[in-house]
């Protein structure tokens, strides 16, 4: 019996965060509504709240799930020592999450979201620096800044210009841009 029910939570879960990133990409994050979610995903109200509290809930839920997965990939290794790889792994992250990501990490509208973001997964990195724990902490805050801004910068521009480049070239631009920066601070 328990099964029936595990299973039954996670296609209501699936119908809701499904039905949320329909409405995302069709309209402002602040115009969703939970009475149209329901209906969106064939629920009643009653329903969404025993799975979440608000529609803040279901964003938040989807950015843990998007951070944890992400943080998974890097987490083993340093990433100003492997720069080129964490660039690697970012790019490829990145466009494996679709359209959804893409509004989210590439409009300017939603800056406030993908800040949120960007910082949970920040946080969490903290240890995979040791190449720059030599410098003071505000030292290491400009450099984490430097590779997280680029790496994100670059991403945002090659999407919003609609992805012209082969994501292997715009990778080797982004290594070379960003790595040639990190090489001369650790010299």
């Amino acid at each position: 019996m328990k099964n029936k029910i595990d299973l039954r939570i996670l296609k209501t879960q699936k119908a809701i965060k499904t039905a949320f990133k329909e409405m995302l990409l069709e309209m402002p994050y602040e115009k969703i509504t939970i009475k149209e979610l329901c209906q969106r995903a064939v629920i009643n109200r009653k329903t969404f709240y025993l799975h979440y509290d608000s529609i803040e809930d279901v964003l938040e839920e989807f950015q843990e799930e998007q951070s944890s997965e992400y943080f998974n990939r890097i987490k083993d290794f340093d990433h100003i020592k492997n720069v080129d790889k964490l660039i690697k792994t970012f790019f490829y992250f990145s466009e494996e999450q679709g359209k959804f990501y893409e509004l989210i990490h590439c409009n300017s509208h939603y800056d406030y979201i993908h800040t949120k973001q960007t910082n949970k997964i920040s946080e969490k990195s903290q240890d995979n620096f040791k190449s720059i724990k030599k410098f003071d902490k505000n030292k290491q805050n400009i450099i984490l800044t430097y590779i997280t801004n680029s790496m994100i910068g670059i991403y945002r521009q090659w999407v919003n210009d609609g992805k012209q480049i082969p994501i292997d070239e715009i990778i080797d631009i982004a290594t070379i841009l960003i790595k040639s920066g990190i090489d001369k601070i650790l010299l």
